[in-house]
């Protein structure tokens, strides 16, 4: 974990959209309330059940949020990556986080006070309306991977995930898979056996190649219509 600050909140290219409607006298404040801390892989950004003091400006790498089970299950509910921002749904009930964040590369972001933040945030209607866009489409994608656990088959939630990593995550075909098998199966909330035995059928089957950590989607359209089938 290092500390070293080599941002400027006035001319930051990496800053997430909640702020990029602020008044230079804004911008100044967030730059004096905040730290830029660097995670490397393994460490923990957010811990559930911890004080919710700072929101998060992410600049760069991947992170995991993950929903902690009490019986020792955990389950992967989104990945960030730069340019995402996160503040938790505690921040306006009882100041706690209920998400643990955990590095899955090296990654640097921004820690900013929350009193600062949400005092700026009083006084700027269009920070809030982005602030409030950015929270839905993070509860809109919560509801996504719910309705994948309740509805879909093992094949289409395996199939689901691989198109999501690819589009979205890594923006990339192929791409080069940085999280575990362990975080496939949390993400999927299926065994590793299982995640494993489906990307086997998937490779016998042509629709994807592996090689090392290389995976290559070479039927799309066929994982959409898994993924869409269930």
């Amino acid at each position: 974990m290092g500390f070293d600050k080599t941002l400027d909140c006035s001319n930051c290219s990496l800053a997430s959209s909640v702020f990029c409607h602020l008044e230079p006298d804004e911008l100044d404040r967030i730059e004096n309330s905040r730290i830029e801390v660097t995670y490397r892989p393994g460490e923990t950004i957010i811990k559930n059940g911890t004080p919710n003091t700072h929101v998060i400006s992410f600049n760069q790498g991947l992170a995991k949020v993950t929903l902690e089970g009490k019986n020792g299950k955990h389950f992967i509910l989104d990945f960030i990556r730069p340019q995402s921002f996160f503040s938790g749904p505690g921040l306006f009930i009882d100041k706690k986080h209920h998400f643990t964040i955990t590095a899955v590369e090296s990654c640097k972001l921004c820690l900013i006070e929350m009193g600062t933040f949400l005092d700026i945030m009083k006084g700027n209607a269009r920070m809030a309306f982005d602030y409030i866009e950015n929270s839905n489409y993070f509860i809109l994608n919560m509801a996504n991977k719910m309705e994948s656990l309740l509805v879909k088959h093992h094949h289409g939630r395996v199939a689901e995930a691989l198109l999501y990593l690819s589009g979205k995550i890594y923006k990339s075909n192929p791409f080069d898979l940085s999280i575990s098998k362990s975080d496939l199966s949390e993400m999927t909330g299926l065994s590793k056996e299982s995640v494993s035995r489906i990307l086997h059928e998937f490779t016998n089957e042509g629709l994807i190649l592996v090689t090392g950590k290389t995976f290559h989607l070479l039927k799309e359209d066929l994982l959409e219509q898994i993924s869409r089938n269930g």
